[in-house]
């Protein structure tokens, strides 16, 4: 059987039957689209060789599905549509392989439709639009209570947004182990989102901020390098890390990060209202602002929070956060 290790937040693998595996022999976005429509109702795994496949509707994967490339920057989708690859289905996994855009392409690998327990790891992405589009995106009201989505050892780049969670219902979401760089807004841009747990990324160079999550509850920070984020002056969520929310029953920790060398503040709170809040053990130097945080509401609570996980995007080559 094909499966993945469990971890306590996001994917919780599945299975499906060793004789469902199926390698492209050709390098046809065609070929590609007919072994997905033709994958049996247990699902399978389909391979692609090491070459660069040019997709123009771009591909979507339906239930039950692990789609698998020789790896980044040797498998490639080159992508002339909308999205590069859609999920829409809930058991889906993505690895090994790049995705690039163009002027015309919104997201490399887009969660919009699916619903839930959901794998993307050595996924690299770039170049998908400045205006709107995310590298790896999970917008959608659909995906159901308590799944589970785990983004991990994948590299986005130059769109709007490099990780991109707006997910409007209780989802279980582990994002570790990702470099995100040279975004026109955020390397990770989070949103109505509960149950999330962002670690050992590496967020650098994106123009507004490392990361922001408005309104997002149960979430926390740790072991991230965000430096050298915040270059657009004129923006108010300038900053390495920012939380814009008003959200009272919101706890938020922040903790044991690298949140040096960002334009404006460090650690940015435009909130009014929310539970607690968890400033701990982070290095907030050599920002713009002296003062490295700003708290816009009442009250920093400081607790002991324990953590096992290493630190700092690793590729999957050493260090890893949940091995």
């Amino acid at each position: 059987m094909f499966t993945t290790q469990k971890s306590i937040l996001g994917f919780q693998g599945f299975e499906i039957p060793p004789e469902n595996l199926y390698t492209m022999q050709s390098c046809e976005e065609s070929e590609l689209e007919r072994l997905i429509r033709d994958l049996p109702s247990a699902g399978g795994k389909i391979v692609m060789p090491e070459c660069t496949i040019n997709t123009t509707n771009g591909i979507v994967l339906p239930d039950n599905v692990i789609l698998e490339g020789a790896g980044m920057g040797k498998t490639i989708l080159s992508n002339r549509g909308d999205s590069a690859v859609s999920l829409h289905g809930e058991n889906i996994i993505v690895r090994n392989f790049t995705v690039e855009g163009n002027s015309a392409s919104l997201n490399g690998i887009n969660g919009y439709r699916t619903k839930g327990n959901v794998l993307v790891e050595f996924i690299e992405a770039k170049n998908f639009k400045s205006d709107q589009g995310a590298g790896i995106s999970f917008l959608t009201q659909d995906i159901l209570p308590n799944s589970r989505v785990t983004i991990r050892y994948s590299s986005v780049s130059n769109s709007l947004h490099g990780i991109d969670i707006k997910v409007h219902t209780r989802a279980q979401m582990l994002v570790y182990s990702n470099q995100a760089f040279d975004n026109g807004n955020y390397g990770i841009d989070l949103s109505t989102n509960e149950d999330i747990e962002i670690a050992g990324n590496y967020l650098h160079d994106n123009y507004v901020a490392g990361a922001k999550s408005p309104s997002a509850d149960n979430i926390i920070y740790h072991h991230n390098d965000i430096n050298f984020n915040g270059k657009a002056s004129a923006k108010q969520d300038n900053a390495g890390l920012v939380y814009m929310g008003s959200n009272p029953d919101a706890v938020i920790i922040v903790e044991n990060n690298d949140l040096s060398h960002n334009g404006g503040k460090a650690f940015e709170c435009w909130s009014a209202d929310f539970h607690r809040l968890v400033l701990k053990n982070n290095n907030v130097t050599g920002s713009l602002d002296a003062n490295g945080y700003s708290i816009g509401a009442v009250g920093v609570d400081v607790v002991e929070v324990h953590s096992e996980h290493g630190k700092i995007w690793t590729n999957g080559a050493d260090n890893l956060i949940y091995p």
